[in-house]
């Protein structure tokens, strides 16, 4: 993984990002276009886990806000 910092790799903060990204991504373009983002080639070999964390963000009230994270 990335350079650590604090207890979180740089690798997990771009993806807790990412996910928090995509949770007002949702709110704001709609869920079709969340689906279409995830479908994309670029997304290949993070797809799973991104959908994954976003859905289980989303079902613990995850509303997106910048460093909101839900153990």
């Amino acid at each position: 993984m990335g350079r650590i910092v604090g207890a979180m790799s740089t690798e997990e903060h771009r993806h807790r990002c990412e996910v928090r990204w995509l949770i007002r991504a949702a709110q704001e373009k709609g869920r079709a276009w969340v689906r279409a983002y995830l479908g994309d080639k670029r997304v290949d070999g993070r797809r799973e886990r991104l959908r994954a964390d976003l859905n289980e963000q989303l079902s613990r009230g995850n509303t997106g806000e910048d460093g909101e994270w839900h153990d």
